[in-house]
């Protein structure tokens, strides 16, 4: 009985030994086959990208935005491109010789067709470029050929420029139209907002299937075919989806079926185990200009702009989506300069400007202040109006106020009061009193709330407090209601602030007479001065006119991070007694209002987001003498040693070592100006599909988000494995053992 059990567990143990050894002579069998097969990408399938953002229009003529350049770019070709792994300017549509500025001679490549398989032309590219140049239609472009000559001959373009500018090389980027398109467009839709039709020509590696629009003509979705007609067309992907949403909410609530996502505020950041981060930066940052004519003293500038902390702010703004911006230029070089004179009552005393203490003193303490009885005649004015009148005009209910104070102008002896105020219609994404962001309000809340409270809120104080309410709607304050409220702890007080402020509005005969005798005994100077003297804050700084000193602080909006910045810098240097005032301009009415220098001059401090383009050592258009006044000289600055280094560094015949100290040299100067200080650039993060293939190269630092069109051609879905199998021999097969025996 053993005997026999031994005998079957020996026929077992042989059985397993064998098939192990087959199971591992058939996986080496199967390595030695596919050891060197190549990987074969199979055509075919469809990637969706979901975008946060409002696309609107797909006109090619007009400046835009980084998602609509981004499809643009995919849909037309341009005369150059940049190949970002080689760094440097290649043809697309014509091979073009830049080694001379002044004159650059385009010539068409052969085999470039538009999707209705008819040629591109030398027609086109002219008729492009000059509705370019007759027409307001995109002004940085036009501004680049209002000096260029542009000569059609049988193949090629031959653009003369009287400006040696490598800043002029950025117009061969321009995307290429047909020129039948652009003649059957009206004059008002050049530089309107204009989606395809049925009409419609594309040249790129993709043309448009279907458009999805919502009431409002805003573009939800956009399909994307491969372009048949684009000559070797190699891309694998045949049909690109994109999704646009106003708001994060829907992103977050699919997350799971995105391909592509270019997740800049980290809204699913690592939620989705199947989407892989790559981080990449573009030559793009944000930085605050001072204007030196309006702040000449350089140790104001010095301080100013070494109070604000750039590592403070990246922390408050998330260290996750912005990168430091040490120099204009964005290499390895640092322009802050220690501060020289850290006590900002003597900077400002140099300047004319005093505390109230000091002010007071430097006044009544002059001989005008102590002896002179010089007087002002008080004139007086018969007014018709009634008591009964002003209420029913200016202290009528509030718009928005449902509870606690119900008038305009109300008056007031406690100081704990909870205001409540009903939307209604507008929606805002934020809701502002003055210039304080309420905390607790979140955007579709139908309620928002407001407390006065003189201790721990610090919101009402004994005097005047006037209020504006502002809702932010599509990004910019909007001012919708404005109160007052007089509060006295003291009753008596209150009700004499109250007959005050009904005697501004009216003169009843007993105050006419009352007038009348105080212009006969005259108001002494001195006293009205003290009067004046008591009222100032003592937090901030005054001139011999008791007038604060503020500056004005223009920040041209791009993006949300521009806004929380502005309110850095105010709260930062309030911080120090420097009153700031903020004002904004949209970035599309950028143009018109520096085209108006008295307008834009009437600014201190300039925040504004410079984008470098495909030449980051282009910084010509911010520090340039001849760009003061009518460009981007946005701090005034005319240094005519600054001014030769631009021009040697813009002429592109320099080699990278004299650039960096080309650069170098002018980096010193703009940091002992004290004139600018960089900020930060943001720190992209596009998530992408794992399942996505050849998508290493996505981890790069990119000129512009259209670059990614390049990796679009490369990346696909599904692979098959192809064999040699001419070289599969059993001699090879022994060799290969050997190798994986010896390794």
């Amino acid at each position: 009985m053993i005997k026999t059990n031994l005998l079957k567990l020996k026929k077992y143990l042989f059985l397993i030994s064998l098939f192990t050894l087959l199971i591992t002579f058939s996986h080496i069998v199967y390595k030695y086959v596919f050891f060197d097969a190549k990987s074969i990408p199979i055509k075919g399938w469809t990637i969706s990208e979901w975008i946060i953002w409002e696309v609107s229009h797909l006109n090619p003529l007009i400046s835009t935005t980084d998602y609509n350049k981004y499809i643009i770019g995919i849909l037309y070709r341009s005369l150059l491109k940049y190949d970002i792994k080689e760094n440097k300017i290649i043809w697309d549509l014509a091979n073009c010789d830049i080694s001379n500025l002044a004159y650059i001679e385009c010539f068409l490549e052969t085999n470039i067709y538009w999707s209705n398989n008819k040629p591109i032309t030398v027609k086109d590219v002219v008729s492009t470029y000059n509705i370019l140049k007759t027409t307001n239609v995109n002004p940085v472009i036009k501004s680049l050929l209002a000096d260029t000559n542009i000569e059609e001959k049988t193949n090629s373009i031959v653009f003369k420029n009287a400006k040696r500018n490598i800043n002029f090389l950025n117009v061969f980027f321009q995307p290429i139209l047909n020129e039948e398109v652009i003649n059957n467009l009206w004059v008002d839709d050049l530089s309107k907002a204009f989606s395809p039709n049925k009409d419609s020509l594309y040249s790129g590696k993709y043309k448009v299937a279907l458009i999805k629009e919502d009431k409002n003509l805003w573009i939800v979705e956009l399909s994307l075919e491969k372009n048949e007609n684009y000559f070797q067309n190699n891309v694998y992907i045949d049909k690109l989806i994109f999704k646009f949403f106003k708001n994060s909410n829907f992103i977050i609530k699919n997350k799971d079926i995105i391909n592509i996502f270019n997740d800049s505020e980290n809204i699913i950041w690592r939620s989705v185990p199947r989407l892989q981060s790559n981080y990449y930066t573009l030559p793009k940052y944000t930085a605050v200009f001072i204007n030196s004519e309006k702040i000449v003293s350089k140790s104001l500038r010095n301080f100013l702009l070494n109070k604000i902390d750039r590592e403070k702010l990246i922390k408050v703004l998330g260290k996750d989506l912005y990168k430091e911006a040490s120099n204009p230029y964005l290499i390895d070089y640092n322009i802050d300069k220690d501060i020289e004179n850290k006590n900002i009552e003597s900077i400002m005393e140099n300047n004319g400007f005093f505390k109230k203490p000091e002010l007071t003193k430097l006044i009544l303490g002059t001989e005008l202040g102590k002896t002179q009885t010089g007087t002002v005649d008080i004139k007086t004015e018969d007014k018709s109006i009634s008591v009964k009148d002003i209420e029913e005009k200016e202290n009528t209910d509030l718009l928005y106020i449902e509870s606690g104070l119900s008038k305009k102008y109300s008056f007031i002896t406690q100081d704990d009061i909870l205001l409540k105020w009903s939307i209604k219609n507008d929606k805002p994404t934020a809701v502002y009193i003055d210039d304080y962001k309420l905390k607790w309000y979140k955007e579709w809340d139908d309620y928002f709330y407001f407390r006065l409270k003189e201790e721990t809120y610090e919101t009402i104080k004994e005097w005047k407090n006037s209020y504006k309410i502002y809702f932010e709607i599509k990004w910019k304050k909007v001012l919708k209601e404005e109160f007052v409220v007089f509060y006295y702890k003291d009753e008596l007080k209150l009700e004499k602030e109250k007959i005050s402020f009904y005697e501004s509005f009216i003169e009843t005969p007993k105050v006419q007479e009352e007038n009348k005798e105080k212009d006969e005994k005259k108001v002494v100077i001195a006293d009205s001065v003290q009067l004046k003297l008591d009222s100032i804050d003592d937090k901030y700084f005054y001139n011999k006119n008791i007038e604060k000193y503020t500056l004005k602080l223009m920040y041209i909006w791009w993006e949300k991070d521009i806004v929380w910045t502005a309110e850095f810098i105010r709260e930062t240097l309030w911080e120090y007694g420097i009153d700031i005032q903020i004002d904004s301009i949209d970035v599309t009415d950028l143009w018109k209002f520096i085209s108006d220098w008295n307008s834009f001059n009437d600014y201190d401090i300039v925040l504004a987001w410079i984008n470098l383009w495909y030449f980051d050592f282009n910084i010509y258009p911010y520090f340039h003498s001849s760009q003061a006044k009518s460009w981007y000289n946005f701090s005034n600055v005319k240094k005519l040693s600054l001014d030769l280094i631009l021009e040697e560094i813009n002429s592109n015949k320099i080699d990278k070592e004299t650039l960096q100290k080309k650069q170098e040299q002018a980096l010193n100067i703009i940091k002992e100006e004290q004139i600018v200080k960089t900020l930060y650039t943001p720190l992209l993060n596009l998530l992408v599909d794992k399942n996505i293939h050849n998508k290493a190269d996505f981890n790069s630092i990119w000129t512009w988000q259209v670059d990614r069109i390049g990796y679009l051609s490369q990346i696909y879905i599904n692979e098959k494995r192809e064999v040699n199998y001419k070289d599969k021999w059993l001699l090879d097969f022994f060799k290969f053992l050997y190798k994986i025996i010896t390794w």
